[in-house]
């Protein structure tokens, strides 16, 4: 649909959105006051403004979009953030008003099997932990070629954007979060899951000071009364993420285990002191020899703490602490008896309509966007006239979203091939 050319259009595209019940959206622009003005964008910042529409569904409404924001009884209020299997979305229960995450498989991978059965193990994952230190799953569903999880809102930031904006991390602030990594670990590992994708941006610290894993995509089920028949040959692929993969992880495939996690959460705790990983500036093929084979510089930290930093991160698997819970041990003297909670400055403020019902993040921290900011911003690019990838150039299956919430349709294991590829250069290497 074209882009609203006057405020009329604006309400009217809103209504159809869905985002609102008819009465309640009425309710809500008489709470407005003020007659809006003539120019859509203006009108759209004004709703932002007093908390009717996101910023984010603002930015879509202003492009003729009005389908996409319902996912069965869940709005969406915002995009949290984009991989390569889908995108995660803030949204709200519309009868319990319950923000929840939503991680939307994308809309061409849904007929995908391999890529939907690593979707669905996620799920699985998930719904099999439950430990303070691990997002918690709510539900999964399915309209049609489309999945999506529905897991537990975190209201906070990952470690690394919270490193990114700030810079290293305080000792003690670090191994407090690197422990509370452990301990969520430490129960994965006793349920049998290996993670295989341990880094700052895997870990969330909410406003309470509470860390939490995320993204149980890649995780190695190794009980096998929860692997049954889910396993597949692309578990042998390499997994993992260059600047965090454990030695062994870049070679052996499946045959990882807990201690891989551990090697990542050394390299994180490392992330944290110094502010990038140790191999950060290198390429692919140098990252992997780095963690092979090269001791990186000392990041900032007492001694003590760097030895056990250096165990973390032993290039041979034996060497290191054997489970998360011997990180617990080692990591207990440099704890810091009374720990602050993360300042307003760590934590992304939300915009009154994204923070929900019941928030009480104060109006302080509330985002308030001028019309010229909101134009300023470019929205995310949808193409609404094309079928999504592997579907036929046919009208498009009915689903709940009707057009794709998706901006990124890459595959998944888009990094295997070259982690493959350089890891057997690395393995020729060696052997001559």
């Amino acid at each position: 649909m074209a882009a609203p050319s006057t405020t009329t259009e604006l309400i009217e595209l809103l209504r159809r959105s869905g985002i609102h019940q008819p009465n309640r959206l009425d309710e809500s622009l008489r709470e407005v006051g003020n007659p809006l003005p003539d120019d859509p964008s203006l009108s759209a910042a004004v709703l932002v403004k007093h908390g009717v529409i996101t910023a984010f569904q603002a930015k879509l409404i202003l492009t003729g979009r009005y389908r996409g924001f319902r996912l069965g009884p869940y709005v969406i209020r915002e995009q949290l953030g984009q991989g390569g299997m889908g995108t995660v979305y803030q949204a709200e229960h519309e009868t319990l008003r319950r923000r929840v995450a939503v991680k939307v498989l994308s809309p061409g991978d849904g007929v995908n099997k391999i890529v939907v059965e690593r979707f669905l193990r996620e799920a699985r994952a998930a719904a099999a932990l439950d430990h303070p230190n691990i997002v918690r799953l709510h539900d999964v569903c399915q309209q049609k070629d489309l999945h999506y999880l529905v897991m537990e809102y975190v209201d906070g930031q990952t470690l690394d954007k919270i490193v990114d904006q700030g810079g290293p991390i305080a000792c003690g602030r670090a191994v407090e979060y690197v422990t509370q990594a452990a301990a969520g670990l430490q129960h994965a590992y006793e349920k049998g899951f290996v993670h295989r994708d341990i880094k700052p941006g895997n870990l969330m610290l909410d406003k309470h000071g509470v860390v939490r894993i995320l993204d149980l995509g890649v995780a190695l089920i190794t009980s096998t009364s929860l692997s049954g028949d889910h396993q597949t040959n692309d578990d042998r692929g390499i997994l993992g993420t260059a600047d965090y993969i454990a030695p062994e992880q870049a070679t052996a495939g499946a045959d990882v285990d807990i201690r891989a996690d551990i090697y990542s959460l050394g390299v994180t705790l490392y992330f944290l002191l110094s502010g990038k990983a140790p191999f950060e500036d290198l390429s692919l093929a140098q990252k992997l020899v780095g963690h092979q084979f090269r001791i990186p510089p000392a990041p900032p930290g007492p001694p003590d703490l760097l030895q056990v930093l250096n165990r973390m991160m032993a290039k041979r698997a034996e060497v290191r602490y054997q489970t998360p819970t011997e990180v617990l041990e080692a990591l207990q003297p440099f704890l810091v008896e009374r720990l602050d909670p993360p300042t307003i400055a760590e934590m992304p403020p939300l915009t009154k309509a994204a923070a929900g019902p019941g928030t009480n993040r104060g109006r302080n921290t509330t985002t308030r966007l001028s019309a010229t900011a909101l134009l300023r911003t470019t929205p995310i690019p949808f193409d609404s006239s094309a079928p999504p990838r592997g579907a036929s150039a046919g009208p498009r299956a009915s689903a709940v979203l009707s057009e794709p919430l998706l901006a990124d349709d890459t595959p998944f294991p888009s990094q295997a091939p070259t982690l493959i590829e350089a890891a057997q250069k690395l393995k020729k290497a060696a052997e001559e």
